[in-house]
């Protein structure tokens, strides 16, 4: 093999392994399941419901170490010098599956176990659940917008998929171990629908979002920036789980109100 190939291979892999933990992360998903074994009182209409795994925990895990592996395989192709066409099409259609489809099942999960919470869980139609699915197909449409786009190395238009699935990989973690005191809001039906349209939207919309690709490490050119992570280093080692998803929110106003990028086209 051509040293420029194996160049070419290093990222490609990178992308390839980037879906592999998707896939995973999705099978790990969909065994995610909760069983009603019994009626809490006569005629209430509400029953106990026993967990009988904890697999988004892992879906969850996974969808962090590719979120690693989707921004290390960009820089490694620009460091080797080996970006290419195809690793940009095959690194799209990885983040399809990673940070689109696998955030909706996890969503989708979520929100059964939300309804099983409720009156007449047996009775609850699936059809309540594909709100969660708005996720993969914003994915979808902001990726392909991407890459047909004359891109910035400034900022992006819409939100990037990745930090929606990060976002989104949060939610189990924090309700598996009430990480804060917030396990019950991450299970809430109406918080969940909200998250599922708020994300989608942001995705699809020509928001300005600042990106971390930076030219100098010089401060004062990059004041804001380094003012941000330093908000998230803080927001994480405190916070947590929560923390994470506190730094997403926080990336966001700072996009909106923070910083101000020339207007121009997509």
């Amino acid at each position: 093999m051509k040293l420029k190939n194996i160049h070419h291979a290093i990222p490609n892999a990178l992308t390839l392994t980037n879906l592999l933990l998707g896939c995973i992360g999705i099978l790990y998903a969909f065994d995610e399941r909760y069983f009603i074994i019994s009626e809490v009182g006569k005629n209430s209409g509400l029953y106990d419901t026993h967990e009988i795994n904890s697999r988004l925990f892992t879906s969850s895990i996974l969808l962090f170490i590719a979120a690693g592996i989707d921004f290390a395989d960009g820089f490694i192709a620009r460091l080797l010098k080996a970006e290419s066409e195809t690793g940009k099409q095959l690194d799209s259609l990885a983040d399809v599956v990673t940070f689109g489809v696998l955030p909706g099942i996890m969503v989708y999960q979520l929100l059964e176990r939300a309804y099983f919470l409720e009156s007449g869980a047996l009775y609850t139609s699936k059809l309540f659940m594909l709100p969660a699915l708005l996720l993969p197909l914003a994915a979808a449409y902001r990726l392909a917008r991407f890459n047909v786009s004359n891109t910035s190395k400034e900022y992006f238009t819409g939100l990037a998929t990745p930090a929606m699935g990060v976002f989104v990989a949060t939610l189990p973690l924090i309700y598996i171990t009430n990480a804060n005191g917030l396990g019950d809001y991450t299970i809430n039906k109406y918080v969940l629908y909200a998250v599922a349209l708020f994300f989608s939207y942001l995705m699809v919309s020509k928001v300005k979002m600042f990106s971390f690709k930076i030219k100098t490490f010089n401060l004062k050119e990059n004041i804001r920036l380094y003012l941000f992570l330093l908000l998230c280093i803080v927001a994480i080692v405190w916070l947590k789980y929560t923390g994470i998803a506190l730094s997403l929110i926080l990336y966001i106003l700072f996009s909106l109100f923070v910083i101000r990028f020339p207007d121009t086209e997509d």
